[in-house]
């Protein structure tokens, strides 16, 4: 998934307020950890599920969790 295709699903699901309030509470949480944004979507854009488990790997343990949730969300 490129980066278009991933706003456009994003956009899409934040359109359920459910989804929204979910993500929004995520993304402040990824916010709060200092570099880290960039890095998660690079990792959200990687096709290759063995590649993206091995970057999410090096991430601190409290982002792993908040990153894997949020892909599970985008499924």
């Amino acid at each position: 998934m490129d980066a278009y295709q991933l706003i456009g699903l994003l956009q899409q699901k934040m359109k359920d307020p459910r989804f929204a309030s979910r993500f929004n509470q995520l993304a402040d949480e990824l916010n709060s950890i200092p570099g880290l944004q960039q890095r998660v979507m690079q990792i959200v854009q990687i096709d290759n599920e063995k590649k993206r488990q091995k970057e999410l790997d090096k991430l601190p343990s409290k982002a792993k969790a908040i990153v894997k949730e949020l892909l599970e969300m985008l499924r």
